[in-house]
């Protein structure tokens, strides 16, 4: 059964200045990244979200939902809070839309974790760093989140200090799930 109360979110909003390239129309193994992402999000969430004013990822995915960033030019913040204001769901599970390797039972585990847990966001971390974009966000989080934005701070992080934030932790063998591209450099090695 798919999860109901929850919305998968993609942000395919970004400008892609290090690669100069659309992240989520990179093909890999003869499939876009987004597309990959959107088959696998479809087995698991009722509701998907994409974030993107790209008319051409808008035109691939005409049965989704799809919405603009209200702020302009505030990163993967900007989407989150679009995603928020736009979603009818308690709840947003974030994905980067350069992530190519998104893993099921990850994201169950994730979920599971959430639902046990108190917490207005659940974050991945591993001993590389946190994972911000492959996180649960209550929607809770929204006046936060606009406040980050009206005063110019976007860091995704930047309103974690006011709310409740969980950690999931995962070992380094797990790490591959979470590996995203921004370079020339990781494409390579994902290729």
């Amino acid at each position: 059964m798919k999860i109901k109360n929850i919305s998968a979110v993609i942000l395919a909003g970004g400008k892609n200045s290090r690669i100069k390239q659309e992240k989520s129309l990179i093909k890999i193994k003869g499939n876009h990244i987004i597309d990959k992402q959107v088959e696998l999000l479809e087995n698991i969430f009722e509701n998907i979200i994409i974030v993107t004013n790209k008319e051409e990822i808008k035109r691939k995915f005409p049965n989704l939902k799809i919405v603009e960033d209200e702020f302009q030019n505030c990163g993967p913040l900007g989407g989150i809070h679009a995603a928020m204001k736009n979603s009818n769901t308690e709840s947003l599970f974030v994905f980067a839309c350069d992530m190519p390797c998104l893993e099921s039972s990850i994201i169950l585990r994730q979920i599971a974790t959430y639902r046990s847990t108190a917490t207005d966001i659940l974050v991945p971390r591993h001993e590389d760093g946190i994972e911000p974009l492959h996180a649960i966000y209550s929607k809770t989080n929204l006046p936060f989140l606009e406040e980050c934005l009206i005063a110019g701070r976007y860091s995704v992080r930047s309103f974690y200090n006011k709310v409740n934030v969980k950690y999931i932790d995962f070992e380094k063998k797990y790490i591959k799930y979470f590996f995203n591209i921004n370079t020339h450099t990781d494409l390579k090695k994902i290729i």
